[in-house]
């Protein structure tokens, strides 16, 4: 008989510690069956860790609201979702309970310290299931512990105001929501190249000339990965998590993408020059404020305070093909979780419970930049979403690919995904971009460093 891998072992290992305790967990959980809510322990106080303060104070309010018999009871802190020492997963584990009750978190950034939050009771598996993003199965692998609620990706745009004050025909658009005429990569170099790279031979909006038609990231991983999906390249698509599939044709074909791009006038510096590769960082924001006709822009970045600011008008929709692909970009989602060391547990799941229903995530998302992670045919779906501009960018994530949580065979303290941002896949898109290489030697420069890297993290020791 074969060996079991140390993570099917630690599976099973996590799964007879969950068994054991879910009795105890009953015992301090109370639920109605007859009303279908929790109990809220006596003189209970909780602090809910969201990440923005428009979000928390709104939260706060409807509550008091809802539950006026419990006002005061729920206060909420700014809590940042991502990992740190004070924020996300990790704060959860490091600050115990000095972290909030219930938190809003990275849905991958779970795996690994289940430890620090309490198993969900049976009540919301249904919610996770049947009504929450398909993300929840992917990430609640070793129990259920972590509700999504809203998408963390970016989103392809596009400024109409600005193309229509260059005379492109902003109402003839594709199903997708892109103007006919610069629905493609192509389309958009082309137009591109009737325009110099020298000063003052740029198109112009608003007095100012616009020295970039889309400020693409080559020096930041995360928001790179449109391009290099350009020829249908999907990290791990077989899930098969020692084999990231940089060697491929399609990788192949997004990194010679990349180096048609830097051959463009798209992207070029206050000299006329074209703009270098370690130039080429997050710089995203600068769409909102008008600075580039196209743009990807972030479910945390507030389109709304930009329109209000400059009146612009942005449009949404999938990413524009390149040779007849379609590019994604990485998505993740952000929900609760409970504290492991929260002293009201039953009062904690009370939240969580009010939290998923559809006024409350009516409310959550008409008072943040989320966008929701449910199942279009959800019961708690909002069903009145004041921005009419969300609906078309959660159109646009059509194409877009989860990023994979899932973690190496043989060590499952590290996350398969790891490879892409540890391996320095930034500094050879740098040298590709400048010329230094051609997108081949790249490719080999990434597929050795990726075998290196599996091969010492994928280890039992």
């Amino acid at each position: 008989m074969k060996k079991l891998s140390v993570f099917v072992l630690s599976l099973l290992f996590v799964f007879a510690v969950a068994a054991c305790e879910r009795e105890e967990y009953e015992e301090t959980v109370m639920f109605d069956e007859d009303e279908g809510r929790f109990q809220i322990e006596e003189g209970a106080e909780l602090t809910i860790g969201v990440d923005s303060d428009e979000l928390g104070a709104a939260i706060v309010e409807q509550w008091n609201e809802d539950f006026p018999e419990y006002e005061g009871m729920l206060s909420y802190t700014f809590y940042d979702s991502v990992n740190q020492e004070d924020g996300g997963m990790e704060g959860l584990e490091l600050l115990e309970d000095e972290a909030p009750d219930v938190a809003l978190v990275i849905d991958n950034e779970l795996i690994g310290r289940e430890n620090a939050v309490r198993g969900l009771h049976d009540y919301f598996i249904e919610v996770g299931e049947e009504q929450t993003h398909e993300v929840y199965e992917e990430v609640n692998i070793l129990g259920n512990f972590l509700l999504p609620a809203f998408y963390d990706t970016m989103v392809f745009s596009w400024n109409k105001t600005m193309l229509e004050d260059w005379g492109v025909d902003v109402d003839d658009r594709t199903e997708n929501n892109l103007p006919a005429e610069l629905a493609t990569w192509e389309d958009i170099f082309d137009y591109a190249e009737n325009y110099g790279a020298e000063p003052g031979d740029r198109p112009e909006f608003e007095g100012n000339d616009i020295l970039e038609f889309f400020p693409i990231s080559v020096a930041e991983v995360w928001s790179a990965f449109p391009q290099l999906s350009a020829g249908g390249w999907r990290i791990y698509s077989e899930e098969t998590y020692t084999e990231p599939e940089f060697d491929t044709g399609e990788f192949l074909a997004g990194l010679e993408f990349l180096e048609e791009f830097s051959n463009t006038n798209m992207s070029v510096d206050e000299t006329g020059s074209i703009r270098g590769g370690a130039d080429m960082v997050w710089r995203w924001d600068g769409y909102l404020d008008g600075d580039y006709p196209f743009g990807m822009v972030g479910t945390w970045m507030d389109v709304n305070d930009a329109i209000d600011e400059y009146g612009y008008e942005f449009e949404f929709s999938t990413i524009p093909t390149w040779q007849g692909e379609d590019l994604s970009a990485l998505y993740k989602t952000k929900g609760f979780v409970i504290n492991s060391y929260t002293e009201y547990p039953s009062a904690a799941n009370e939240v969580m419970r009010w939290l998923y229903t559809q006024d409350t995530m009516e409310m959550m998302i008409n008072n943040s930049t989320y966008l929701p992670a449910l199942q279009e045919d959800a019961e708690i779906y909002p069903e009145n979403i004041e921005d009419e501009f969300k609906e078309d960018m959660v159109a646009g994530m059509e194409h877009h690919y989860l990023e994979p949580a899932a973690t190496l065979p043989e060590n499952p303290t590290v996350r398969a995904m790891s490879v892409y941002y540890n391996i320095g896949v930034e500094d050879y898109l740098i040298e590709l971009w400048d010329g230094e290489r051609d997108a081949a030697a790249t490719q080999s420069e990434i597929v050795d460093a990726a075998e290196y890297w599996i091969e010492n993290n994928n280890t039992r020791d």
